[in-house]
């Protein structure tokens, strides 16, 4: 009896342990799997640069999953007016694109010694060539990090938003050995204006006429060549084209709309004379194809493919309704995000990515998949 007893006990006891010891269960999984994201965030590390036009200082983010020992893509991310890296990283939230398709990203800071606002000083002549002012910084900065750790040579991409955008395209034109592609967020043209006066007019109405910067970034690029280009040889001759994409809201009054439109058509212009040195219209401003498509419960947006000779995707423009001065699809915690757009950083990676096609855009997030329609 005592013994059959002793067994019904045992039993009961066995199945109110069930619940406790499978909610231990849980939370043991729940702990591991956070300790695991926690594992798989990337890391810091800060860096410093100096040449004849100053000193610069910047943060990289190294993705989890980087093995030292085999080339990463790296990402430049150069940010707007008022803003830090740290700053620009938390909106962008570039690095956790980073950390899941393992490239490089890279925050140079521009102090408030060289520009009260903290921006690039893009329309200033003396920042706007090779070998010169910030410029010169930031591809320091780009040496730093390849100095540092092994990048792709072949993948380095710059990115900026706003005065971060306006510098990116001036990168691209002054250092196209080191950029394989432009990201350009409410940002404008290369040399859209050289003086404080014309760069706060050119940021309502446009800059200089895009067809002719276009041309003059083209000759930046062959002036930067280690080869002299002269004559018949320059018709012959086929340079690396420049990729680019381009995000702008609607609804931007600091960089109105129209410094979008003129990125595209300015380096449209350079892609044409890059891809056989004629103007010929090889690759112009008019798009190829035009999807229209939204943020579930959110901006709907417009985005315009232009293809080079080839029929390949060559340049990217979104424009996202509604939208202010503004990254799209960044984070509440930075400055100067929109975080019901489209996300910028995840179509930034997806067309740029050197495995990936350009036909359809990628889901900007899990929560928030942008629904199409093409026309």
């Amino acid at each position: 009896m005592k013994r059959r007893l002793t067994s019904k006990m045992m039993r009961r006891m066995k199945r109110r342990l069930t619940p406790v010891v499978a909610l231990a269960a849980w939370l043991f999984m729940l702990t591991s799997v956070a300790a695991t994201s926690a594992r798989a965030a990337g890391s810091w590390a800060e860096g410093t640069v100096a040449n004849a036009a100053g000193t610069r200082n910047y943060k990289l983010w190294i993705p989890a999953g980087y093995d030292a020992g085999k080339a990463a893509p790296l990402v430049l991310m150069l940010h707007g007016c008022l803003q830090t890296p740290d700053d620009f990283a938390a909106g962008a939230r570039m690095n956790e694109v980073a950390d899941r398709y393992t490239f490089l990203v890279v925050y140079p800071e521009q102090p408030a010694s060289a520009n009260p606002y903290k921006c690039w000083n893009w329309f200033d002549p003396a920042h706007q060539a090779r070998g010169a002012g910030e410029p010169s910084l930031i591809a320091a900065v780009v040496a730093d990090v390849r100095a540092k750790h092994k990048v792709d040579a072949q993948h380095v991409y710059a990115v900026g938003v706003s005065a971060g955008g306006a510098m990116a395209s001036v990168m691209g034109a002054a250092y196209p050995d080191i950029f394989a592609g432009l990201g350009v967020c409410a940002g404008m043209e290369y040399k859209a204006a050289t003086s404080v006066t014309a760069a706060l007019a050119a940021q309502q109405s446009g800059g200089a006429e895009p067809n002719g910067q276009g041309t003059l970034a083209y000759k930046a690029i062959v002036a930067s060549q280690p080869f002299a280009v002269k004559g018949d040889r320059a018709s012959r001759l086929r340079l690396r084209p420049m990729r680019v994409i381009v995000f702008h809201g609607t609804l931007d009054t600091v960089v109105r709309p129209v410094n979008g439109d003129q990125v595209i058509t300015q380096w449209a212009q350079t892609n044409d004379l890059l891809d056989d040195a004629r103007d010929n219209n090889s690759v112009d401003d008019k798009p190829d194809g035009t999807i229209d498509g939204e943020v579930p419960n959110s901006h709907k947006f417009t985005r315009y493919v232009y293809h080079d000779a080839a029929g390949k995707t060559l340049l990217e423009k979104w424009l996202v309704r509604d939208m202010k001065h503004a990254w799209p699809g960044g984070a509440a915690a930075g400055s100067y995000t929109d975080p019901q757009g489209v996300n910028a950083s995840e179509e930034i990676w997806r067309f740029f990515r050197p495995t990936t096609t350009t036909t359809t855009p990628a889901k900007s997030s899990p929560a928030r998949t942008p629904r199409r329609s093409r026309r």
